[in-house]
């Protein structure tokens, strides 16, 4: 039984890795199949280096679900951050696509521990300015009806 459960996480590991592999593969090959100057385009209107897009584009698509996530327990909506500080959405989704502290982000998001990420994400005291920014800005809610007893 304990072989079989064994068997059961090492292949799920390996499934996981090869999977992880070959979607880096087709992100780059698809990279490889652009043209020299469409990736200058495509870097440059995303204020990045020709070398920051190759590696956004290897890197696998957690980092950036992670993001949203953090965006979602500070209290921001991304629609909105992105037509109010899209500049800075943009630096947020780059610094975190480049992170090394991953898959330390992913388990902290998946147990909802939200004490330790100043500890390990370059993020996160730009996610506590831009919340702050947002509360400070946000129309005040008009109080309710009174209440009779």
């Amino acid at each position: 039984m304990l072989i079989e459960a064994a068997g059961k996480r090492c292949s799920t590991l390996f499934g996981n890795l090869r999977d992880r592999l070959k979607g880096a593969m087709e992100r780059r090959n698809e990279l490889l199949r652009l043209d020299q100057r469409d990736i200058e385009v495509i870097a440059r209107e995303l204020n990045l280096s020709r070398t920051e897009l190759a590696a956004l584009i290897l890197k696998p698509s957690g980092s950036l679900q992670s993001l949203s996530r953090r965006l979602s327990y500070a209290g921001l909506a991304e629609d909105d951050l992105e037509a109010s500080h899209g500049d800075v959405l943009r630096d947020l989704r780059r610094v975190c696509s480049q992170c090394s502290s991953t898959a330390r982000c992913a388990r902290d998001l998946e147990h909802k521990r939200q004490a330790t990420p100043s500890k390990y994400c370059p993020n996160e005291q730009t996610l506590q300015a831009l919340a702050e920014d947002v509360r400070r800005c946000a129309p005040p809610i008009p109080p309710g009806p009174a209440r009779r007893n």
